[in-house]
C-alpha cells in the first residue's frame, strides 16, 4: 500500500489529544536572541531615535565596539573585570514577534517535569516531547508558519515591543564578569495561542489542566528568574477522544 502525507496527518491526529490554549500575558515577556544588523538598526532607530548617517555611525559603534566582551579596570587597578554587553531581540518576521513551538513545548515539559508527571506516569515524557507538537492558532496563527506563535493585541494585531536595559554581576573562574544588556520586550497583555497535541496514552484531563496551570507560573523568556514572562491562560480547551473499546467474544 501507498499512503500520502496527507493520510499519515489523518493517522497522527487520531492517535493523538489536543488542547487549544488562549493566553495572556501577566508580566513582560524578555527576548532573549542574539540581535543581527537589522536588529541593531531596529534599536538604534526606535529606542536611540537616531536617522541616516548618525544611524549608521551608531549601528557600526554597537556592532564593533559594544556588543561582546571588553575588559575594565577597577579603580584601584588590581584585577581585571569582564564587561559583556548585549543587545537581545524576540524573534520576529513580517508579521511581528513571534515564540517558537520548541519554546511553548518546553515550557509544558517543565510543567509536567515539576508535577512529578515524568517519574510517576513512565512514557509521558516521550508522548509529550517525541510525539508532542505545538502549532499556533486563532489569531496568533500565519498562513504558513504554525510553528511561529504570533504575539497580538486584543485586536489580533502584532504588539508593540520596547527595549529594557538589564543589568548584573556574576562571578566566573576568570573573574568578575558585569552584564549590561538592552533586550525588547513584549508588554503585558500581549496574547497568543496555541495548539498541543500529545500522543494520547496516559496523560489524563486532569493531568493536562494541571500542565498549564503550572506553565503560566513557570513563564516564557529569557528573564523568567526576575518574574517576567507570566502567563495566563484565559481560556483551554482539552480534547481527549476516548479510546475505542474492544469488542469481547468468547470462543
Amino acid at each position: 500500500m501507498i499512503y500520502e502525507a496527507n493520510e499519515l496527518k489523518k493517522r497522527y491526529e487520531k492517535m493523538t489529544a489536543f488542547a487549544v490554549a488562549d493566553c495572556i500575558l501577566r508580566t513582560e515577556l524578555v527576548g532573549g536572541i542574539g540581535a543581527d544588523e537589522q536588529a541593531v538598526r531596529n534599536f538604534v532607530e526606535f529606542q536611540l531615535n537616531l536617522k541616516g548617517e548618525e544611524a549608521d555611525k551608531a549601528v557600526h559603534r554597537i556592532l564593533t565596539q559594544e556588543i561582546g566582551e571588553r575588559n575594565v579596570t577597577p579603580p584601584e587597578g588590581e584585577i581585571q573585570e569582564k564587561l559583556t554587553y548585549g543587545l537581545m531581540v524576540i524573534r520576529r518576521d513580517e508579521f511581528g514577534p513571534w515564540l517558537g513551538d520548541w519554546m511553548i513545548k518546553a515550557n509544558l515539559k517543565a510543567a509536567a517535569s515539576r508535577l512529578g508527571l515524568f517519574a510517576n506516569k513512565r512514557g509521558t515524557k516521550g508522548d509529550m516531547a517525541e510525539m508532542g507538537r505545538v502549532a499556533a492558532c486563532g489569531a496568533s496563527l500565519r498562513t504558513g508558519y504554525p510553528e511561529r506563535i504570533h504575539l497580538v493585541d486584543g485586536a489580533g494585531i502584532a504588539v508593540s515591543t520596547y527595549y529594557q536595559t538589564f543589568k548584573g554581576r556574576v562571578q566566573s573562574p576568570q573573574g568578575a564578569n558585569s552584564i549590561v544588556s538592552d533586550r525588547e520586550c513584549a508588554p503585558a497583555g500581549s496574547r497568543f495561542s496555541f495548539e498541543f497535541r500529545w500522543y494520547n496514552a496516559k496523560l489524563t484531563e486532569e493531568d493536562i489542566m494541571g500542565i498549564f496551570a503550572a506553565a503560566g507560573q513557570i513563564g516564557l523568556g529569557s528573564a523568567k528568574a526576575f518574574e517576567r514572562g507570566k502567563f495566563e491562560v484565559a481560556r483551554l480547551e482539552i480534547n481527549i477522544p476516548k479510546a475505542a473499546k474492544k469488542d469481547e467474544t468468547t470462543a
